[in-house]
């Protein structure tokens, strides 16, 4: 599907906002803040094929389920053509069925709304137990970085097999090839446990001064409650463990439009902070109120951020600066060093799946049980009375698996949403004939009202 800027352009009446402790009492309106704008949806997912025969082969072989296919991130490409735009897709290989795990959302409408175009091309997708390992097997969450790069990280596993060990790949969206790849060892995996779903990109040194080349990478580990830091200039990565990356089994149990399920998840989600200054002041050098300040006499680090993180399966927000996970020697002789640089900042009234934060330092995030999105100023304490619900929809807003925050043409900033109401898949109560995946979005100074923070 082709996405002008202009569509964005359309304005929203502003409704009052709810507390989040009033929204978590009740569900008393359909909707709350301002109302994301729809870019697509679909009932259940169908792909571009070569020829309808080619995709009833794919259906009466299997290859392609359509109940099977569960959409759950995406990321918009503003860039590599002045044109038009491109919305990425990924459907991850949870199970058998699924005939591209990354695409694009093609002008061609099918039945049950726009299909999906294997992305960079449908060969690299069609073999995933291909033991020799070049294609393309599982991808969860993508990542388009400042230096017009689409990011995945490959799971390297259909469900619970793992077929091939996992892998960064980066493509440059102006050719659509493959520029960058790396396979993660071995070492670094909780023998078959692991699951590396999520993936965030650091460019240090990006256009128009640099050359892109010195960029990090974290992924996260959800099964294996762990972190792969990857450095691309030096071609290595190495893991690390800490205990908030664990799951917490008090918020193991999640509810979502009075349909409940349980679920052990670890680390899903991050984000970095804004970078620091390059003229800040030692005196001036803090995070965040809820992180903590340097010490006086200690000068920053030059590229240092935070990164924001948290569990599937807690209310809990944690924080460790980049600099102290850039430190490769001490991680290899130990993967739980330092256990004390990684901090809770705050606890949250529901569990969360992605997040992702503005150029003001503002958090997004979906608020699962009170079908929302949430924002938090990470000026201020990380509690309750700090989260800002910026929207809040009953019915559109059913567990937000893919949230971004996406620059336009015109230097925008625009929230992106996908949802897939995960809680119908786990209960297996999905019906194919109603409206179950979505694709929202909305400029950021309107979400807020024209303000550059979020706060209450």
């Amino acid at each position: 599907m082709i996405l002008r800027s202009a569509w964005l352009l359309v304005t929203t009446l502003a409704m009052g906002l709810a507390s989040p402790q009033q929204l978590s009492q009740s569900f008393g309106g359909q909707t709350f803040g301002k109302q994301l704008k729809s870019v697509t949806q679909w009932n259940s997912l169908d792909f571009v094929f070569n020829s309808p025969q080619e995709r009833q082969e794919a259906l009466t072989a299997g290859r392609f389920i359509p109940e099977n296919c569960i959409p759950l991130d995406m990321d918009v490409d503003y860039n590599s053509n002045a044109i038009r735009s491109r919305v990425f897709v990924t459907v991850p290989r949870f199970i058998e069925g699924i005939p591209a795990t990354l695409g694009i959302i093609s002008t061609q409408q099918g039945a049950t709304g726009p299909l999906i175009e294997p992305y960079p091309n449908a060969a690299i997708q069609a073999n995933p137990e291909d033991p020799r390992c070049e294609g393309i097997v599982s991808v969860f969450r993508t990542m388009i970085d400042e230096c017009n790069r689409l990011w995945i990280v490959d799971t390297g596993k259909i469900g619970d097999r793992r077929i091939c060990l996992p892998k960064i790949v980066a493509f440059d969206l102006r050719t659509d090839q493959i520029i960058h790849q790396y396979q993660i060892p071995a070492s670094q995996l909780v023998c078959d446990v692991s699951l590396l779903v999520s993936i965030l990109v650091d460019v240090r040194d990006p256009p128009p001064l640099g050359t892109c080349s010195n960029t990090m990478a974290y992924i996260a580990d959800v099964t294996g409650a762990g972190l792969i830091v990857y450095d691309m200039s030096r071609g290595k990565s190495w893991r690390v463990t800490n205990k908030l990356m664990n799951p917490n089994p008090d918020y193991g149990t999640f509810t979502i439009a009075n349909e409940s399920f349980d679920l052990m998840d670890g680390m899903i989600s991050m984000a970095l902070s804004p970078k620091l200054p390059a003229d800040i002041r030692t005196s001036d050098f803090t995070f965040n109120s809820a992180y903590g300040t340097a010490k006086p006499n200690k000068s920053p680090v030059l590229n240092d951020r935070l990164l924001f993180f948290h569990a599937l399966a807690s209310v809990a927000e944690n924080a460790v600066r980049t600099s102290v996970l850039h430190n490769d020697t001490m991680w290899e002789e130990d993967v739980g060093a330092n256990p004390r640089a990684f901090r809770v900042i705050g606890r949250r009234n529901s569990q969360s799946a992605p997040e992702a934060m503005d150029s003001n330092g503002n958090l997004y995030f979906g608020l699962l049980n009170q079908m929302a999105i949430g924002c938090w100023d990470s000026t201020t304490n990380y509690n309750p009375s700090n989260i800002r619900i910026v929207s809040q929809n009953l019915d559109t807003l059913q567990f937000p698996s893919g949230v971004k925050i996406v620059r336009n043409r015109k230097g925008v900033e625009e929230l992106w949403v996908m949802t897939c109401r995960f809680q119908k898949i786990m209960t297996g109560t999905l019906n194919m004939n109603e409206t179950n995946f979505r694709v929202q979005a909305i400029q950021v100074p309107e979400l807020l009202g024209g303000s550059r923070s979020c706060r209450n």
